[in-house]
């Protein structure tokens, strides 16, 4: 059974500003206020009777009150490593992949199409008000995680979506964020052109990156617990790939089952038994994250064949080359060629 959605406290420690509704959630909290926004996280049960107490006394939006309060850098190790990537493509990248660390009450995917790039936020709480405020607040720390890599405001180049109806402060929404906002879309999510992915951030910083990244692969992997091995075992090989792209990691030791196992204190045995039993296996999943490094790097990098099979840990070009052709039934040339045409 999965663990109940949980949210930062970070989050609601804002209220701390707002007296009034300080005194309101003393009352109905009591003693427990004060551990409740002094903890590392909360739970869905308490963000509920949060935003309800809030909306009940006159609360529209959580992020047009406290939107302002909650930035980048105060996601802790996430805060920083998106702050210190590279460029803006691997920045939204670890935003999506690690948003864990800080919430499970929303889900995020970074999807590319017709020459756009979307973030999309997905809702977990399966709560109207709580997964609207929260997934707008999830919009306003992206934007302004853009808008610091881009060094300009978004303006009309990105739209935000949201997949429910318009509410009455939706004006507000557009002056808050400065971008047009749409309403009862198919997805909530914030685009922008895709050819902002390969914008190199102003404060990039390999070490800094390198030392956040290894600590929300830490914390997520806590969350994660035994839950999900087979995923625990994609974020290490993801992680292993991503620091051989972004050149923060020179090794050319691929992880294997062996040193798997070991990080996971347990034999190698055990650990593909853990995996057969959620129908996955070690080369099922080192296929599936290499797939994902092949098309990011030939989508979003001027990287050449020969460098993406190293980044990838092939011995041969010919050998990622092979290996592609048998997952697209094309060459990884051809691939990024008809990518190219269809811009």
């Amino acid at each position: 059974m999965s663990a109940p959605p949980y949210l930062a406290s970070t989050y609601l420690r804002v209220l701390h500003a707002d007296s009034h509704l300080m005194g309101v959630l003393n009352t109905i909290f009591g003693e427990r206020a004060s551990s409740l926004l002094s903890s590392e996280y909360v739970t869905l049960d308490d963000i509920k009777l949060v935003f309800e107490m809030c909306a009940a006394h006159g609360l529209d939006s959580w992020v047009l009150r406290y939107g302002d309060h909650i930035s980048v850098g105060s996601h802790g190790p996430l805060g920083f490593a998106v702050l210190s990537a590279p460029n803006l493509n691997v920045a939204l990248r670890v935003l999506t992949d690690f948003a864990i660390t800080r919430t499970s009450t929303y889900r995020s995917e970074l999807r590319r199409h017709d020459n756009r790039l979307d973030f999309i936020s997905i809702d977990q709480t399966e709560d109207p008000l709580v997964g609207r405020w929260l997934i707008e607040t999830c919009f306003s720390v992206a934007q302004r995680l853009i808008e610091t890599i881009m060094a300009h405001p978004l303006g009309n180049n990105a739209v935000i979506s949201f997949a429910y109806p318009k509410p009455a402060y939706a004006k507000q929404l557009e002056t808050f964020y400065r971008v047009r906002c749409e309403f009862d879309a198919p997805h909530n999510r914030l685009s922008i052109p895709a050819s902002w992915a390969q914008i190199v951030s102003p404060l990039s910083d390999p070490d800094t990156f390198k030392s956040n990244l290894a600590k929300c692969q830490e914390i997520k992997l806590k969350h994660l617990g035994d839950q999900d091995i087979a995923e625990s075992i994609r974020l290490s090989l993801d992680q292993h790939f991503s620091a051989r792209a972004n050149g923060s990691c020179h090794t050319s030791e691929l992880p294997d089952l062996a040193q798997l196992s070991n990080n996971h204190h347990v034999s190698k045995r055990t650990l593909a038994r853990k995996l057969n039993e959620r129908q996955q296996s070690y080369k099922k999943l080192l296929c599936e994250v290499r797939q994902q490094h092949a098309i990011n790097m030939l989508q979003n990098t001027h990287l050449t064949i020969a460098d993406i099979a190293a980044v990838l840990n092939y011995q041969e070009p010919a050998n990622f080359i092979r290996a592609f052709k048998s997952w697209f039934n094309m060459s990884p040339t051809s691939w990024r060629r008809g990518q190219s045409e269809s811009k």
